[in-house]
């Protein structure tokens, strides 16, 4: 077996936004995984994969950006649609994602139509390329016109930049069916079909490859209301939600169908802790946080829990981060093994500037 190389690769992660809305909603209501697909699993199978294909330590493979483009619902009159929308940005914003949207442009029979996106995608990529920003660009996307810019980055005259292409094919129940180009398969120099990916029986227990969908919640804790449900049901869960002060369900929304609103329950246990607020927390190296530490979940709640830290303050991690246990058999007290990453988002929303960091996968529980 070669030994891996420690040498640094600087990822770019550019999502094609609607791409990307079809098949979440693929794989929550074709698929039978029935599950959304988790950012953060995303980010790391992609990690993992470069790693691979370049021989270099996994670690030495860091998402330096990413960016999400997509056309924005008016306001006027989709009221709904702009709160399942919130939602979805409240998902990607956790994982450090840039977003870029783009107005909807009416069609000729009236529709509301995407126009621009591929293009402004495009110049951001390749501007960024061209700064040397990245060593490799992952693009998540499936159309044909993004071929001019694939073969850009791939001959730039000083630093050439390889692309990976996460892309998937499939076949909804209503019959649309969604397509890679074959020329951006075979221009790529990395082409990776997750479909064939996640089908593979011999993935069934792969923990990257179920990293990749967002856990299925426990029942008891009334997380989230499923887009299908009935307008009726729903208007009961809204009547609830003000008079408990929780966020209020929304039942019909494209953005809604890609990340459903988490519905948490008032606890005081479910909250952030903090332990001697007079400590200030200390910066962290790289190696520092690639440290596996090992310590106890203190709380828990819709999407994650804190991981208790004596020292500075506590770490929150996310379900879809732990490998081997479903969010249900998880519990207070229960010891967890994991790495650490800097949480940018966090940090800037401090005034102190204290910097925030979160357990990252793959987080295991330890028997």
């Amino acid at each position: 077996m070669s030994i891996k190389k420690k040498k640094s690769v600087r990822i770019g992660i550019y999502y094609d936004g609607y791409y990307f809305y079809k098949v979440s909603n693929f794989y929550k209501f074709d698929h039978p995984r029935q599950a959304r697909i988790s950012i953060s699993g995303l980010h790391n199978y992609i990690s993992s994969e470069i790693s691979a294909k370049q021989n270099v330590d996994v670690d030495s493979c860091k998402v330096v950006e990413a960016h999400y483009f997509r056309g924005r619902s008016s306001k006027v009159g989709n009221e709904k649609a702009i709160i399942g929308e919130r939602y979805f940005e409240d998902a990607l914003t956790r994982e450090g994602v840039n977003l870029h949207y783009l107005p909807l442009i009416r069609g000729i029979n009236n529709e509301l139509k995407e126009k621009g996106i591929d293009v402004s995608l495009a110049l951001d990529a390749y501007k960024k390329a061209a700064a040397s920003t990245f060593d490799l660009v992952v693009l998540i996307a499936g159309d044909g016109d993004y071929l001019p810019l694939v073969r850009e980055l791939q001959v730039m005259a000083d630093t050439p930049v390889d692309v990976m292409l996460i892309s998937w094919d499939f076949e909804c129940s209503n019959g649309d069916v969604t397509m890679t180009s074959q020329d951006l398969l075979e221009e790529v120099k990395y082409p990776v079909q997750m479909a064939n990916v996640i089908d593979d029986r011999l993935n069934i227990k792969n923990p990257l490859v179920s990293g990749l969908f967002e856990p299925k919640l426990p029942e008891s804790l009334n997380l989230a209301i499923d887009s299908q449900t009935s307008m009726q049901h729903a208007s009961q869960s809204t009547m609830q939600a003000v008079s408990e002060n929780r966020p209020i369900p929304t039942e019909d929304s494209a953005y809604q169908m890609m990340h459903e609103p988490m519905l948490f329950v008032s606890s005081p246990q479910v909250q952030s802790y903090s332990s001697s607020p007079g400590i200030k927390r200390k910066v962290l190296t790289d190696t520092q946080m690639a440290q596996e530490r090992i310590s106890t979940i203190l709380s828990l709640n819709g999407s994650g829990g804190w991981i208790r830290d004596m020292e500075y303050n506590n770490f929150y991690f996310f379900y879809s981060d732990v490998v081997n246990k479903k969010p249900e058999e998880l519990s207070p007290g229960m010891t967890l093994q994991f790495r650490l990453k800097f949480d940018r988002i966090k940090t800037e929303q401090k005034d102190n500037g204290e910097p925030s960091y979160r357990a990252i996968g793959p987080i295991y529980a330890v028997e």
